[in-house]
């Protein structure tokens, strides 16, 4: 759907059906909606349930070419399609989608059956949450889907299902709480990257003759096993030149059981073979080591990162949130930006770092900037020709997309001939280049009174920054009414309006999200962190599902943690293999909160009791002994002491307990060590609060390369 030529809005709560009374009131059913809708509709749905009891007729079918679209920035929250009707088959079905058509941002509920069904065509499913069906989405016949963004919880059969001869591609999904995460059947040869399968009975299956790619995808924490083998499937794992990159780890009876009699092969992939069952080949990828590759700009856009971390499945007191909205970008999280950013990563024209990230509020520069326009609008005519820059030489690696930028009108060089490629891109001058290049209708400049700050707007930018902001293009966060004019422009900057220009062409629709939401608390936060020095790193452990805080929404950082909540969060943020047998507490009741949680971190070696056999639950830690568990239950010091010249660097290292010198030197070593507010003040004996253990226990994700590494200027640097 390249273009909208229609829109409909629906409204179950105020809409009407008949009559209609639009054009100042929308339909009351989604049903009697698509019924009026023709080619290339958009068709907007408000919050609410649609459902029988609101006049919906199921099963409900999206015909080719019409987008439904609800909330993507929430995947659908508030936003249900409820229950179900006779498919194919006689089966049970909430939706079907045929051709093009485009399912965003909605939630599909169906108890009874198959919550969506996609048997033709090449459907879109974006940024949705298929909840309390037995299946949540199913794949069949010749159909050859996009999923992606979309988050798939408590569908008791399978959660997402591909069979016949279905093809197509899932990325970036989370599916959790189903009976079979992703189950690929018959002649199914689907991609499936970048997602995450957790707690899940079995994570994936691929049985019949199913031939999938699977490729970065965490496949953890699932109660029998990560991936099962069956019949002759053959998964694609990876190739010598092509490495997986999956993760198969943490599952309960296997990580990857084979029961085929024919050899699996693995490239590339994350897993311990103790969790390996039937005949399963290792072989080493031809590219090299992630670890030595610096972080560069890639030469194409990043195709897939690691989705967040999964929760471990047993009650604590630390429960795991729901899961934030999902990005490719290990570092988007809740950025305002995020939506943006990820339709134009779906069109291949924002690229990623070579380590997952996205670096939203890192400037760019004007060979950066031209290099967007000309692939974002390279289907434009040139308006004048070529230009030779005197410090654009052929061989830069921007000189194709410099020459196109200026000869479609976008950018032009200093009267120097020079273009200047590394010089940063100013707000302004970013605006009126895009407002420019696109020829947008003029508009009067008293548009621009809208800003407070429109005295710094330069006089040349005055009518074109006014088309600009007549035809959309101009979103400021997190102040509407702020346009920082003369400031240069941050990579999340930029591909928002990159996506508006298409919107104005209407070449893309409008994002169903706040343009600038309140910058006060990043969503899916806490409101007592956002001025905290350990902001990112709690923001980060909420943002792996690893941290949870009070029926009020704080998190109370500066509060002791006990014993027991640290043996609940190291449990669920390492679930740690059996080192020792377990031990009975005589504090420690069956019944008790968190009484798993310990057994997990004793055994697994983070935590022991003490002599009278108690493991005092309610007692809060120190910090010395926070950064003892770490380094004992991960198993960083094991035959050799840590360097005890790094403890020069601490003023009060003469207070350091002899029990904790060797661990706390390898701490600091491995950069676990964060102090506030001084660097060489340890207060080893200081009762840590629930921030210090939030630092120390994400710097050790860190070092696992579990989550993206963070500049805080606390952090001891060995």
């Amino acid at each position: 759907m390249d273009t909208i030529a229609k829109t409909l809005d629906v409204d179950p709560r105020r809409g009407v059906d008949e009559p209609s009374g639009r054009p100042h009131l929308p339909y009351k059913t989604l049903t009697i909606a698509l019924g009026a809708a023709q080619g290339n509709t958009l068709i907007k749905l408000a919050p609410g349930t649609y459902s029988v009891a609101t006049g919906e007729r199921f099963p409900i079918t999206v015909p080719d070419n019409v987008m439904i679209a609800g909330q993507e920035s929430t995947q659908g929250q508030g936003i249900a399609i409820a229950g179900s009707g006779p498919g194919p088959g006689a089966t049970s079905v909430g939706l079907i989608l045929q051709g093009q058509s485009q399912l965003r941002g909605v939630t599909v509920q169906n108890p009874q059956g198959i919550g969506i069904l996609i048997d033709a065509g090449a459907p879109l499913v974006r940024a949705c949450r298929l909840s309390q069906c037995k299946v949540g989405l199913q794949v069949s016949g010749a159909a050859s889907p996009l999923v992606a963004k979309t988050v798939v919880t408590d569908c008791g059969d399978r959660g997402l299902s591909f069979v016949d001869q279905a093809r197509g591609e899932v990325q970036d999904c989370t599916v959790e709480r189903c009976g079979t995460g992703i189950y690929l059947g018959q002649n199914a040869a689907p991609l499936i990257r970048g997602c995450q399968c957790s707690n899940n009975q079995a994570g994936m299956q691929v049985a019949g003759a199913a031939s999938p790619v699977l490729r970065q995808n965490r496949l953890v924490q699932n109660q029998t096993a990560g991936l099962v083998v069956q019949d002759t499937g053959r998964p694609d794992l990876g190739q010598p030149d092509d490495p997986a990159g999956n993760i198969l780890r943490y599952n309960r009876q296997s990580d990857l059981r084979n029961d085929t009699r024919q050899n699996l092969t693995l490239v590339g992939n994350d897993v311990i073979p103790t969790g390996l069952v039937g005949t399963v080949n290792l072989v080493a990828s031809q590219w090299p080591d992630p670890a030595s590759v610096p972080p560069v700009l890639l030469d194409r856009p990043t195709v897939s990162s690691a989705p967040p971390e999964p929760s471990n499945p047993p009650p604590d007191k630390i429960p795991a949130p729901a899961a934030p909205v999902p990005s490719r970008f290990t570092d988007l999280g809740g950025h305002w930006a995020t939506p943006y950013i990820e339709a134009l990563a779906d069109r291949g024209l924002v690229k990623g770092y070579g380590n997952g990230t996205y670096r939203p509020q890192e400037t760019i520069n004007r060979g950066q900037f031209a290099a967007m326009v000309a692939a974002s609008y390279s289907a434009l005519d040139p308006v004048r020709g070529a230009v030779t820059f005197v410090d654009v030489p052929s061989t830069h690696w921007a000189a194709s997309a410099i020459d196109q930028a200026q000869r479609k009108g976008f950018l032009g060089g200093y009267p120097d001939q020079t273009f200047r490629p590394n010089q940063g891109m100013v707000r302004v001058q970013a605006m009126v280049a895009v407002a420019t290049g696109l020829k947008l209708p003029p508009a009067p400049a008293s548009g621009l009174g809208v800003y407070r700050d429109r005295a710094q707007i330069p006089s040349y930018a005055i009518d074109a920054l006014a088309s600009a902001t007549q035809s959309g293009l101009v979103i400021n966060h997190p102040d509407p009414e702020l346009l920082r004019p003369l400031e240069t422009m941050t990579r999340a900057e930029v591909a928002v309006l990159i996506y508006q220009g298409l919107v104005a062409q209407g070449k893309a629709p409008p994002l169903t999200t706040v343009a600038t939401p309140p910058a006060a608390m990043a969503q899916g936060s806490f409101p007592d962190i956002q001025t905290h020095w350990a902001l990112d790193f709690i923001q980060g452990l909420l943002n792996l599902g690893l941290v949870q805080g009070d029926d009020a929404g704080r998190f109370n950082p500066a509060q002791p943690m006990t014993r027991a909540q640290f043996a609940a969060l190291v449990s669920r943020a390492f679930a740690p293999a059996p080192r020792r047998p377990a031990q009975l507490f005589r504090d420690v009741p069956a019944g008790y909160w968190g009484a798993s949680a310990i057994q997990t971190a004793y055994r697994g070696g983070f935590l022991s009791g003490f002599p009278d056999q108690t493991f005092g639950p309610e007692n809060p830690l120190l910090r010395a002994q926070v950064w003892v568990a770490l380094i004992s239950g991960l198993a960083l010091l094991p035959n050799q002491p840590g360097n005890l010249r790094l403890l020069e660097r601490y003023r009060d290292r003469a207070t350091i307990p002899d029990y904790g010198v060797n661990a706390i030197a390898k701490a600091t070593q491995l950069g676990l060590v964060v102090n506030v507010p001084d660097l060489a003040q340890l207060n080893p004996n200081r009762v840590a609060s629930r921030a210090d253990v939030c630092a120390a226990v994400y710097q050790a994700l860190v070092l696992q390369l579990r989550a993206t590494r963070i500049d805080n200027p606390f952090i001891v640097r060995p």
